[in-house]
Formats: structure tokens, C-alpha cells, sequence
């Protein structure tokens, strides 16, 4: 079992990040934001459309800000990240709006390529600076869990904040926790870079590319994420076409955040029960089922259905994290310190692009053809993509 409730002392700076990511991830506005953007007099179309655009900025910056990780400190460059997500809070409680609501996506799109371009880099090269990198899977799987612990309990306190508060104060209630969470950050050591002026960005995505068994995990694990985006950002217009009370809104994004921080803080064992292939199988089985559940639950357009058909699809995603852990460790037993984030940034620069484009690509087919004939589209070409006997021989 992970050790997540576990207190050791050389890990203590680890602990101040899970905190800080727990604080950091009470994000009060999420799990209602569609709600937030109809406010704003946006549309599902629009919502869909402004998750693609923060997508494409998670794309077009995580390999620089990878690159600026591997150059200078990452704690200071976390501590940028968690800034630029403040930023956005203070905006959307000042200002309103369609550019403002954009401009705020763009704020987070900055904040996720700069914290996920470097926080598993973090906790490596610190869990490496100890002698116990190898127990990676375990302290990447306690954040994990942390983060989605502070975005469980947001779910539920949102629900309560919306119910006696309109969503400005919501947001100064939001704004403490990020600053909490910032100030925690202060507290973390810095690991020195091993940066060398000779390794540019193109050499390091060669690096990754060609090694075939990291390309894999790097290919599955961005095809899961892409889909897990399609599933969630889809949880809250359905909840809305079913005429669900806004309580279920909280609540179904409670459980698909606490199945996250269970995944989280049983990878590591998980992962040595199933294996490589019987967890790339299982998923392929566990995405066809998703789908079929989800477009049966827009045909009946039954509240409770509908609340069952997303609990089942968020013990999916349970894989996915699971999955997504234990790719992100094999590919860091792979790669040389010197050249760490900006690897790690390609690895999730190739998540956010499998994102970004299924987004995109089902925002326009939404806007052409409907939602239950894209959701079919989708279905037949993920049968395709996610084939795993092309994995299995490989790795």
C-alpha cells in the first residue's frame, strides 16, 4: 500500500507538496463551471471550445517550460505556475465575460504546462537526491492522491458554496486557498539542474521518441487522457440535459476525484497485480463500456442513469490514473537527470495534444452532426487506436 498517511522525515519536503497541491486544488468553480459559463453567456458549444484552446496552450508551451525547468529551479518555477493560476481567480472576480473567461482558460493552460512539466521531474530528482528513487510510483501516487483528495472535498464544498453564495464570493474563498497553497510551496528545498549547454529540445524528444518501449506507454498514456478530457468535460452538460439537481453536479465529481486519489494511492500495488498487459486490456474493454454506457444514458435522459452511467465511467478513469502513474515511472527509470523536464514535458506535451485535438475534433462534429452520432464516431475510431496487442508485443 502507498504511504500516504505515513510520516518520514526525509520525505518531509514531498509532504509539503502534497499539501500544497491539496490546498492548491481547492478549485471551488470546477466542478460547476459550465454553470459558471452559462453566467458568463456562454454556450456548450463554447465550453467545449474554450477546454480545446486551454488544451492547445498546454500544448504549444509545455515543451519550452519543460526546457526552463531542466535550466533553472523547479521549485521556483512551481511556484510560478501556482501564481498564474491565482492570477486567473482574481481575474474572473473582477471582471466577467466571454474574453474573460478566455483569458483566464489561457492563465490555466500556462499554470498546467508549467506544473506538469515539472512536478514529477520534483518529486524524481528529490526521491533520487535521497538514494530511494525508486519508490517513485509510490510518492507520485501520494500526490496524486492528495491532489485528488483537494478536489474531492472542493466538489463537496462547492455545492454548499453555490447553494448560499454567488460565484465572486465563491471565488475570494478559493483566492485564500491558493495563496495557503503558494505560501506552503515557499517551504519546499530546490534540486539543483544538471542542465548542460549542449542538449537542445530536439535532441531530447529524439531521445524519447526513439526508445520504442518508452514511446509506447507515452502513446497509451495519451490516448487515455485525451479520452478521460472527452469523458469529464461531457459530466456536467449531461447532468444539465438530464435536469440534475445542482447537488449531483458536486456529487458525481466528488466520486470521480476520490476514485482519482484512490488510484493514486493504490498504483503502485495495483500495478503489480495486473501487469502491463492485463492493464492495457482491461482499459480497451473498460473505454468500449464507457462509451456504450454513456451514449445509453443520452438516449433515456434518466437523472439516475445518467449519475450511474458517470460513476461508471469514473471508475474508468481509475485505470487511467493508474496507468498514467506507472508510464510516467517507466519513463523516468529511461532518462538522464540532465534533460529530465523536458522530457517529462514531451511525454505530457503528447497528453495535452491527444486532448486538445479530441476536444476540437469533437466540439466541430458536435456542432455538424449531434452528439450521440460524434459519441459513435469516437467509439469506432478508439476501438482502433487503443488495439492492445501492439503494446503487449512491445513492452
Amino acid at each position: 500500500m502507498s504511504n500516504f498517511c505515513k510520516y518520514n522525515n526525509k520525505l518531509l519536503p514531498l509532504s509539503l507538496l502534497n499539501f500544497a497541491s491539496f490546498f492548491q486544488y481547492q478549485r471551488f468553480i470546477m466542478p460547476i463551471s459550465f454553470l459558471f459559463y452559462l453566467q458568463n453567456g456562454l454556450s456548450f458549444s463554447d465550453f467545449i471550445l474554450f477546454q480545446s484552446i486551454f488544451n492547445a496552450v498546454c500544448l504549444l508551451t509545455k515543451i519550452p517550460m519543460g526546457y526552463i525547468g531542466d535550466i533553472f529551479s523547479k521549485k521556483y518555477i512551481l511556484i510560478i505556475s501556482y501564481l498564474l493560476f491565482l492570477l486567473r481567480v482574481i481575474l474572473w472576480i473582477f471582471f466577467s465575460g466571454f474574453w474573460i473567461v478566455l483569458i483566464g482558460e489561457v492563465l490555466y493552460g500556462l499554470f498546467k504546462a508549467l506544473y506538469r512539466g515539472n512536478i514529477d521531474s520534483y518529486i524524481y530528482e528529490y526521491l533520487k537526491s535521497i538514494n530511494i528513487d525508486k519508490s517513485m510510483i509510490s510518492n507520485y501516487g501520494n500526490l496524486t492522491f492528495w491532489t485528488s483528495l483537494g478536489s474531492a472535498v472542493s466538489c463537496v464544498a462547492c455545492v454548499l458554496l453555490y447553494k448560499f453564495f454567488n460565484f465572486k464570493i465563491i471565488l475570494v474563498i478559493e483566492l485564500v486557498f491558493q495563496i495557503i497553497s503558494i505560501i506552503m510551496l515557499l517551504f519546499i528545498p530546490n534540486i539543483k539542474s544538471e542542465k548542460t549547454n549542449n542538449i537542445g529540445v530536439i535532441q531530447s524528444i529524439k531521445t524519447l521518441i526513439n526508445d520504442k518501449k518508452v514511446n509506447f506507454y507515452v502513446y497509451y498514456s495519451a490516448m487515455l487522457n485525451g479520452l478521460t478530457s472527452v469523458f469529464v468535460w461531457n459530466f456536467q452538460p449531461l447532468l444539465k440535459m438530464s435536469s440534475a439537481p445542482v447537488a449531483f453536479y458536486g456529487i458525481i465529481n466528488f466520486i470521480n476525484q476520490l476514485l482519482r486519489g484512490i488510484g493514486g494511492a493504490y498504483a503502485k500495488k495495483i500495478s503489480l497485480i495486473l501487469k502491463n498487459k492485463t492493464l492495457v486490456n482491461l482499459e480497451y474493454s473498460v473505454v468500449i463500456f464507457s462509451f456504450l454506457v454513456l451514449l445509453y444514458a443520452i438516449y433515456l435522459k434518466n437523472v439516475w442513469f445518467t449519475v450511474l452511467s458517470l460513476v461508471v465511467i469514473s471508475i474508468g478513469i481509475l485505470l487511467f490514473v493508474i496507468f498514467n502513474i506507472y508510464s510516467i515511472s517507466k519513463i523516468h527509470e529511461n532518462i538522464q537527470n540532465k534533460y529530465r523536464a523536458t522530457l517529462a514535458s514531451t511525454n505530457t506535451f503528447f497528453s495535452d495534444f491527444a486532448s486538445f485535438f479530441l476536444l476540437l475534433m469533437f466540439k466541430i462534429s458536435y456542432d455538424y452532426i449531434g452528439l450521440i452520432k460524434t459519441l459513435l464516431i469516437f467509439l469506432v475510431v478508439f476501438i482502433f487506436l487503443l488495439r492492445p496487442n501492439k503494446f503487449n508485443k512491445t513492452v
